[in-house]
């Protein structure tokens, strides 16, 4: 049946539970088919308009076929020299909104588990990869302070050790247990200002 097909697509957004993936499917069957049929399309576009940067994998709106680098990337005057590597998206634009990091980034894609589960999605062979041709001055690790961005920070740090790079870490102006996404712009001014 076609309800519990989209409860599972609903399931695998972020932070979206069955209660809440239920409440979607049945706000959609109370909405008129002009709704739908215009979300369906805004669905679409966003599939077809966003590209994947090769530099630091986020994702960005892009109406040129031939541009492979985000405009964080290819900017002329941000400072290569440092890379904020961060868990996803949304914390990237968290950061940028701040107007205070003028680096450039690397997106993880996840995060380790307790369990060491996870290391095939996170982006670790990349992020060293990167590291190793670019060779930054400094690496920011900008993970959610939370026991699994603690331990995704650790692995990082044993993995980049021996390219003797410096690694510095957000300031505790995040609360443990935080997610960047949902941080205030002082909240990760304080941070960046006061990383270690």
């Amino acid at each position: 049946m076609n309800i519990n097909r989209l409860i599972e697509s609903f399931l695998k957004f972020p932070g979206i539970g069955p209660r809440q993936a239920r409440r979607f499917v049945y706000f959609l069957a109370g909405e008129n088919k002009e709704y739908a049929d215009n979300l369906a399309k805004l669905i679409l576009e966003v599939k077809s308009g966003m590209k994947q940067c090769e530099s630091c994998y986020r994702y960005f709106e892009s109406k040129n076929i031939e541009i492979d680098l985000c405009p964080v990337c290819s900017g002329a005057s941000r400072d290569s020299s440092v890379i904020m590597v961060v868990e996803k998206d949304v914390d990237l634009e968290n950061i940028e909104r701040t107007g205070n990091f003028r680096g450039k980034y690397f997106v993880l894609g996840g995060l380790l588990s307790l369990a060491g589960n996870g290391i095939a999605e996170v982006r670790l062979k990349q992020l060293f990869d990167k590291v190793k041709k670019g060779k930054p001055a400094e690496i920011i690790l900008a993970t959610s302070a939370t026991v699994e961005g603690e331990n995704t920070n650790l692995y990082i740090e044993r993995i980049l050790e021996p390219l003797k790079v410096k690694i510095t870490r957000l300031g505790r102006g995040l609360s443990t247990g935080a997610e960047l996404e949902y941080s205030d712009s002082d909240t990760i001014e304080n941070a960046l200002k006061n990383r270690q």
